[in-house]
């Protein structure tokens, strides 16, 4: 098949590790290395979203800082990576495919001219935190193809569109960046690893109250955090932090166990990372899990914001080994298996070139 010309077009710079801009950079990088000519667009303006800083202003900032190309992404040097002020037709060159990701963006998407290309957008949550949900809702119905990356978003989605249902394509891990260095039966079963965010829809704080709970039961417990905020203030001292990681396989590969407790996701990285380095995973019972956390098989499931759920399941599986090892082996082999970035980037090129041909 012809190779594409594909423009990627993001909501902002993603000037620190987000789970949204890690896929989108992974699948530039993936289709740009499949042969197809790969251009990746950051805008300035966002419809919807207000400013009361003029837009020549933030692009000279962003210029300074020189964020055009994410300096936390080891992005393909054939991949052109810009800055733009808007997603408009002046600033958008043509090409075969145009493929953005938020909702606010797939409206700007939805009025650039066909010659910019056929028109997708990867749904990689339902983005109402900040509000808007009439206008979320409204965006799955505009003259864009809309892709998915969990089932639950598939469904919700289709709901929504009256029926129309988008295709799902699910997230993957590279499985040679994360994978088992050492045995889960070596590892030390009293700890425990989590993303910390100050995001309120990651519920971290509710988190920390659970491990200081968990660790008045099993006090040889210790535990390690990270995330791309500044540490907690007054964490215990069977706490550890570590901002902006770049040891994140062997910081899993320390850890016994895994836990998120977050009240949603899209399909959560992390936990699915932990699952390749051989973590066992607790994580909250909610859909941007669920594509790979299967309840007592994969994973332990708690309930969002249920302190005693949470903390009843995590001491169980720091004191039954067996348990953990369990979940652990059946987590990485679903990684392993399951979750492929050959596959996943097949079905997207699939939808790109059926897309060509109507």
């Amino acid at each position: 098949m012809n190779k594409l010309s594909i423009n990627i077009v993001l909501p902002f710079p993603v000037t620190k590790p987000v789970g949204g801009g890690k896929i989108m950079y992974e699948y530039a990088n993936r289709l740009q290395q499949n042969g197809h000519r790969v251009s990746i667009f950051h805008s300035i303006k966002r419809p919807f979203k207000k400013s009361g800083t003029p837009l020549w202003f933030k692009q000279l900032i962003f210029t300074l800082r020189r964020v055009a190309r994410p300096k936390w992404f080891d992005l393909n040097s054939e991949i052109k990576s810009v800055i733009v002020p808007a997603i408009i037709n002046r600033y958008i060159p043509d090409a075969d495919i145009v493929l953005s990701t938020w909702w606010q963006m797939t409206y700007a998407v939805s009025e650039l001219s066909s010659s910019k290309g056929k028109k997708f957008n990867l749904v990689q949550g339902y983005e109402i935190w900040a509000g808007h949900k009439e206008k979320v809702d409204a965006s799955f119905s505009l003259p864009v193809n809309h892709l998915v990356i969990a089932l639950y978003l598939q469904k919700l989605i289709s709901k929504i569109n009256g029926g129309v249902e988008p295709v799902y394509i699910p997230n993957a891990i590279d499985i040679t960046k994360f994978f088992i260095e050492i045995e889960p039966a070596s590892r030390n079963p009293f700890t425990i690893i989590m993303l910390y965010s100050e995001e309120t829809h990651k519920d971290s704080a509710t988190a920390i109250k659970v491990l200081t709970q968990v660790q008045k039961k099993n006090p040889a417990l210790q535990v390690q955090l990270f995330g791309v905020h500044p540490a907690p203030k007054e964490l215990p001292a069977f706490f550890r932090y570590k901002q902006k990681p770049d040891n994140l396989r062997t910081l899993y590969n320390q850890s016994a166990v895994f836990f998120s407790s977050s009240l949603t996701e899209g399909w959560a990285l992390p936990p699915a990372e932990a699952m390749a380095c051989g973590c066992a995973v607790v994580c909250t019972d909610i859909g941007g899990h669920h594509d790979y956390a299967i309840h007592e098989k994969s994973a332990l499931l708690v309930q969002p914001a249920q302190i005693s759920d949470m903390v009843e399941k995590l001491s169980r599986l720091l004191t039954d080994n067996e348990l953990r090892l369990q979940i652990a082996a059946a987590g990485n082999d679903l990684m392993n298996t399951t979750f492929n970035w050959n596959q996943s980037l097949k079905k997207m090129e699939d939808c790109f070139y059926g897309s060509i041909k109507k």
